[in-house]
């Protein structure tokens, strides 16, 4: 343990009325500087930054526009190479947590009123062992035939530790305390499945079920979770979705269990993020209307423009291209507006957004010239739109490709035909016919080919 808080833990509360104050008692750190953070979906968000004073003596103390507040925050010591800091929960209410040691442990954490780490550590101990008597009991039947004598006895305790841990879950969920209401959270984090199998398909089922339609959406919005849950149902519903219908409808149910408006435009973003890095854009396509139509977003700034600025089925927007003169640093350029009529002017066109560096890009730039030819013979123009800041990378990166339009305005992903064709990673591929209209998209070549018959 480091003088400076190497250790993280969850802090638990007790019943302070007056005020969602944290009253801190660290002597030892005097003088350190700290941050105090709360989380609000995929954001933290800074209510505090100071000193600690020389008594060591100080207070966490939620602000007015965001109390009442339950849910987690963070301390965070930031005046130290060594870093460190306290995950502290809060129900609503606030609590008091001092220690007087340099090195403080779980051991000399001293809370008064209640002690938090015993309801963790109990949680923990009992899950584990029901968690660890269904694993050897699934481990040892499979030494076994179905028609051994033991396989029953087995079988049987297989099914009392299943039922034990269904057990576990209501009496979890009856608990008020913050930390039994949280704990299903915080198991889909490490991966403790919802019930007890080891059948993968269930596992998703079940996952995505308690996501979907039970996870208490307020308790989530502040846990400090958001992103890494919704990620995880977001790679369910991608992933093992028999179809596009039973991912619309998970999405629907999911998206109709928030109403308040900000939670939804967090949602929605959390989830276009997942879907844009992956190169999900027919999953963007389809919620594209659902999300429009719900009227509870009025800021699309950001990876939310994707929606208002969806150019599919649309007349593609004009490529602006950027010619500096000398230094670019100097600003000295020239720029040229090429209509869809002018450069869609072969059978098709793909206009390519890529960045050097980026994984999928090289993978992407390796393949194309190994396809050109057959490209070329398809009457099909390619274009490379880079995301290069660096005149010596683009240069040298693009220097080797066999096509002849590759540009770059050297503004990075926030470049103007990015911002028109509404990219939001790379790399992004626009298929375009010869009217000049987009008509698909994706972010691998396969599909590219598969879509052209050239595979």
């Amino acid at each position: 343990m480091k003088k400076s808080l190497s250790i993280f833990t969850l802090l638990f509360y007790i019943f302070i009325p007056k005020a969602q104050t944290i009253n801190m008692d660290f002597p030892r750190f005097a003088g350190k500087t700290y941050d105090f953070v709360i989380f609000n979906g995929g954001k933290e968000i800074k209510l505090i930054q100071d000193t600690i004073p020389e008594n060591g003596k100080f207070e966490l103390r939620i602000p007015s526009e965001y109390s009442p507040y339950t849910g987690m925050s963070r301390w965070l010591i930031t005046n130290s190479s060594e870093g460190g800091g306290l995950d502290l929960a809060i129900p609503g209410f606030g609590y008091a947590v001092s220690c007087k040691e340099e090195q403080p442990t779980t051991d000399n954490l001293l809370f008064k009123g209640y002690n938090p780490l015993s309801k963790i550590n109990d949680i923990n101990n009992r899950q584990r062992e029901l968690v660890g008597k269904f694993n050897a009991m699934n481990a040892v039947m499979k030494f076994y035939n179905t028609q051994d004598k033991l396989y029953p006895v087995f079988e049987k305790e297989l099914k009392v530790q299943q039922n034990a841990f269904e057990d576990f879950k209501k009496e979890l969920a009856e608990d008020k305390d913050y930390f039994s209401r949280l704990f299903p959270i915080v198991n889909i984090i490490n991966g403790i499945p919802v019930s007890l199998t080891d059948d993968t398909k269930m596992i998703y089922r079940d996952t995505n079920d308690y996501i979907t339609n039970h996870v208490d959406i307020n308790l989530l919005y502040t846990s400090g979770f958001w992103t890494a849950v919704l990620d995880v149902w977001a790679e369910i519903n991608t992933s093992s979705a028999e179809n596009d219908n039973s991912f619309l409808y998970n999405f629907k149910k999911l998206s109709n269990r928030i109403p308040d408006h900000e939670k939804y435009k967090s949602f929605i973003s959390t989830i276009t993020s997942y879907l844009s890095k992956y190169g999900k854009d027919k999953e963007i396509e389809l919620i594209t209307p659902i999300v429009l139509q719900s009227s509870k977003i009025h800021d699309y700034s950001g990876n939310l423009s994707i929606y208002k600025n969806s150019v599919l089925g649309k007349t593609a927007p004009d490529l602006i291209i950027t010619k500096h003169i000398g230094n670019i640093k100097d600003h000295n350029h020239q720029t040229t507006n090429l209509s869809a009529k002018d450069f869609a002017d072969t059978a098709y066109t793909l206009i390519i957004f890529y960045e050097s560096g980026c994984g999928p890009c090289e993978e992407l730039l390796q393949q194309l010239p190994n396809a050109y030819k057959k490209l070329q013979e398809k009457g099909v123009k390619i274009i490379a739109i880079s995301a290069d800041k660096s005149q010596q990378i683009f240069e040298s990166k693009s220097s080797d490709f066999p096509w002849k339009d590759t540009f770059c305005d050297f503004e990075g992903r926030t470049g103007v035909n990015f911002k028109n064709y509404g990219v939001q990673g790379t790399p992004t591929i626009f298929l375009i016919d010869k009217n000049g209209v987009v008509v698909s998209k994706y972010s691998v070549l396969k599909k590219v080919l598969e879509d052209l018959k050239l595979n």
